[in-house]
């Protein structure tokens, strides 16, 4: 090689090099608060965009699909399942698919920025393909699909009784539908922002237990009826199964040809809990302390909770059949919380206060957020620990005097408790924000509503998450007054001022999105041609504010609370 050879070599080198720290320079000074490019969530290309363009156009969709839902089919028949289902004011919202957009575009922002020049030049001329990270009630949805569906399913043959005397009722053939293949095309299809509809595969399906398998073991069954009944005994009480509640909770089953009888123990563990762990479970309540001219004082002891181990209970249930049995101790379990508190309480001013309205609620809600300040009030909160709001509450249920209200699921109406407890959460969070507190869990609601204004200041619960929590670090106790007075919710935390500063921005509202038309769902659950619009429609819209405590030390912690509230489209039902 002669020297001229070597010079242009070593020249071709030097401009090579000089290329790509150009490139380099350049590609990252326009990507520095970019995703970098060809990178996609589905069809949809997020490269190029900075995070907050990102977040924008991914939520458009999300919100989209969260007021049409997604279309499942199998033969003459569909169901629309939808990420969010909620009371017509939208105060009780289950999300059964959640989108964590901020997350995936985040992960999407830093691809690539750690890589070498080589790797930034492949985001140049190669798609690359991120998920959406998507978590979905896949249970519930199997259930709902399950239910409307279930026509299609063989049914085997089956025992009842009526007027006491054993009968069959015979079998009938269907379809096994592919449930899991279903869940696993919605899974890729969300990870991709596909909401395409999904027809569902199945095949034809023989009933299992024919009626002359039935007649076979006919006596076999009159033998296990009369072991009726069957006392369940916990403490002082016992419960009572008796021949029409077996007749509902056995099945019959094939092993090799071999028939079977079994305890069904889905049916066991249902019937369990409706009619007789709501009668034992009790919710563990902390001492309860009253504040008496400046002296706190402890007025209502602690209570320790129980639980019935249902588990346990339709294990034993299910042993009836091999080894027959006419009475069952209850395995319950206690539970037993710390009950001990220094008398140097040194409660001596108050520390947060806030005061919601209640504006037109119902008659119902409000008793709901009556009952739940009933549960907070007098809480004594020790130094350095967490509160949470779902715990101090314990269950939701009518035995703890909370009112059920009105919710849409899918294309029926059904009644949940708890509406007006998102009234009690947002007041404690605006309580906790006001009195300098770190605040560990908090969740924005989905819509954003009347109520809870401004918009990004609110916080929602459902049990058992999420929740909203914050921790004590005052170094001192502090005690929650909850009570109603002047319209609305009043909370007032108790404690001890140690100086700490705290600030905290208006919020900023923007994005605001309006929603789809109202939508017409027909259904048999309301009278021919009668319609009830049991869904008020909400503007979409993203809100942040800043949050800033300066501890007397120097210390400064700052929080910025993000929410996206989605839009929602009004809904009304009209009767088949």
């Amino acid at each position: 090689m002669n020297k001229i050879t070597q010079k242009k070599i070593i020249i071709f080198f030097i401009l090579s090099a000089l290329l790509l720290g150009i490139f380099y320079c350049i590609f990252e000074l326009r990507y520095s608060q970019k995703i970098y490019p060809n990178i996609y969530i589905g069809e949809f290309q997020i490269g190029g965009l900075s995070k907050i363009e990102a977040k924008k156009l991914i939520n458009q969709q999300v919100d989209n699909i969260n007021q049409k839902g997604i279309n499942f089919i199998f033969r003459e028949k569909e169901i629309t399942i939808y990420p969010i289902r909620s009371s017509s004011d939208a105060e009780i919202v289950k999300t059964i698919i959640d989108f964590n957009v901020n997350k995936t575009i985040d992960n999407a922002f830093y691809m690539g920025k750690n890589g070498n020049i080589l790797e930034k030049i492949n985001f140049v001329f190669n798609r690359k393909n991120i998920a959406l990270e998507t978590i979905f009630e896949k249970e519930e949805i199997m259930d709902d699909l399950k239910r409307t569906f279930s026509s299609y399913d063989p049914q085997n043959a089956y025992f009842y009784l009526d007027n006491n005397l054993l009968k069959i009722k015979g079998e009938k053939d269907g379809y096994a539908i592919n449930y899991t293949e279903g869940m696993n095309i919605l899974e890729s299809n969300l990870s991709n922002l596909n909401f395409s509809e999904i027809t569902l595969s199945g095949t034809q399906a023989l009933a299992e237990i024919r009626e002359e398998d039935c007649s076979l073991i006919k006596n076999e069954v009159k033998d296990i009826l009369n072991l009726t009944p069957i006392i369940l005994k916990y403490d002082k009480k016992s419960w009572a199964i008796n021949k029409d509640d077996i007749i509902e909770i056995i099945e019959l089953s094939k092993n090799n040809d071999e028939l079977l009888i079994n305890i069904n123990e889905e049916k066991a563990r249902i019937y369990i809990k409706e009619n007789i762990a709501n009668q034992i479970d009790q919710s563990p309540r902390l001492p309860k302390f009253n504040l008496s001219n400046g002296i706190v004082e402890n007025f209502e002891p602690g209570r320790e909770g129980r639980k019935l181990d249902i588990e346990k209970t339709v294990s034993i249930l299910s042993k009836l059949i091999d080894e027959p049995f006419k009475y069952i101790d209850l395995p319950v379990e206690k539970i037993v919380l710390d009950s001990s508190y220094s008398n140097e309480l040194e409660i001596k001013e108050i520390i947060g206060r806030y005061n919601l309205s209640f504006g037109s609620s119902t008659a119902n809600r409000i008793a709901n957020i009556q009952n739940g300040a009933n549960s907070l009030n007098g809480i004594l909160l020790k130094p350095g620990k967490e509160f949470s709001t779902i715990n101090a509450l314990g269950e939701i249920d009518e035995n703890n005097g909370y009112l059920k209200e009105a919710v849409i699921k899918n294309d029926a109406i059904v009644y949940e408790f708890g509406g007006g407890l998102c009234h009690l959460s947002t007041t404690l969070f605006r309580t906790t924000l006001s009195a300098g507190l770190p605040i560990t869990m908090r969740q924005n609601h989905s819509y954003h509503m009347p109520y809870y204004e401004p918009a990004g200041m609110d916080a929602t619960i459902y049990y058992p998450m999420p929740d909203f929590r914050f921790i004590n670090d005052t170094g001192k106790h502090i005690l929650i007054q909850a009570e109603l007075r002047d319209g609305g919710l009043s909370i007032e935390l108790w404690g001890t001022n140690d100086g700490r500063i705290i600030n905290i921005s208006e919020p900023v509202i923007y994005n605001i999105v309006k929603p789809n038309p109202t939508k017409i769902i027909k259904t048999d659950a309301l009278p021919s041609q009668k319609m009830e619009c049991t869904l008020i429609p909400y503007d979409g819209l993203d809100a942040y504010f800043d949050y800033e405590i300066i501890y007397p030390s120097g210390e400064v912690r700052k929080k910025r609370f993000e929410s996206h509230y989605i839009p929602r489209q009004g809904v009304c039902l009209l009767g088949n």
